[in-house]
């Protein structure tokens, strides 16, 4: 009760500043974030979903610039073809290229807020953005997998040198609430089984911004080893991580993993390059 009526006093004095654009602005009270959406609108279109999480953060305008994936994409890397009609279908570079990943998603394109928050959590140490990131994965999560074919989700891991510099894994801090909204979320009844410490960085690398396809796969090659095999025997595994570019890390730990035992291997981003 105290909360609400300190928010009451205080929003119309102290409006929020948008994390995309850094405008302030007064998030209106019928846009706020519905605790309900977990339990009726998870089925809601991504800019929808994108929408409601992002009210407190991101300003009206900016809210409307987010661009979610949209068919036709490839069913097996999960690329948008460049021609917007016809059917999902598995791309040229998926059939002539063996894959260790068999099924990559995203829930946006990487660019404008999103692209803007992705930065501010992982560059500015922005933690409050973890949670509203977070459940937009979650929605993607459900949008584009089963969850009974999934036995075990794996935050992609940082070398215990870039780990010390941030402070955090991003991967593991979008999925920090996902048992939470497992929970607030009434239709869906199971359980959500995360591991953060048998897949790890075995060899420090240097950043993959600025690197091309071939110099990324080189930089991360043989850099993930699995601690304990027995743990992913058989398992049905699903990769999280915040951006996917050219695939190379993913596709590296894809590897190790299916190396090491593990059935299959998926992979889920909150945004992909193009």
């Amino acid at each position: 009760m105290l909360s609400r009526i300190k928010k009451a006093l205080t929003d119309p004095f102290f409006p929020n500043k948008c994390q995309a654009c850094g405008l302030f602005f007064h998030a209106r009270k019928t846009d706020r974030a519905d605790k309900s959406l977990t339990n009726k609108s998870h089925h809601a279109p991504m800019e929808t979903i994108f929408s409601r999480v992002m009210v407190p953060f991101l300003c009206p305008d900016c809210r409307k610039e987010f661009s979610a994936i949209q068919s036709p994409i490839c069913t097996q890397c999960g690329r948008m073809f460049k021609s917007r009609t016809g059917t999902d279908h598995q791309c040229e570079d998926c059939i002539k290229k063996k894959k260790y990943a068999h099924c990559i998603r995203s829930a946006g394109i990487y660019a404008g807020p999103l692209m803007s928050l992705i930065h501010a959590l992982k560059y500015h140490g922005k933690l409050q953005l973890a949670r509203p990131m977070g459940e937009l994965l979650f929605y993607a999560y459900l949008k584009y997998y089963d969850m009974n074919n999934i036995d075990l989700i794996i935050p992609i891991p940082l070398h215990i040198s870039r780990l010390k510099q941030r402070g955090f894994n991003q991967a593991m801090m979008l999925l920090k609430k996902w048992q939470e909204l497992i929970h607030e979320t009434h239709e869906i009844k199971s359980e959500i089984f995360i591991d953060d410490q048998n897949l790890f960085r075995c060899r420090k690398t240097v950043s993959q911004t600025g690197l091309g396809r071939k110099k990324r796969k080189q930089n991360v090659k043989n850099a993930f080893t699995v601690a304990n095999p027995s743990e992913i025997l058989k398992k049905r595994i699903l990769l999280i991580d915040d951006v996917y570019t050219t695939g190379a890390t993913a596709e590296e730990c894809a590897k190790t993993l299916i190396k090491n035992g593990a059935e299959t291997v998926s992979v889920l981003t909150l945004a992909r390059t193009g």
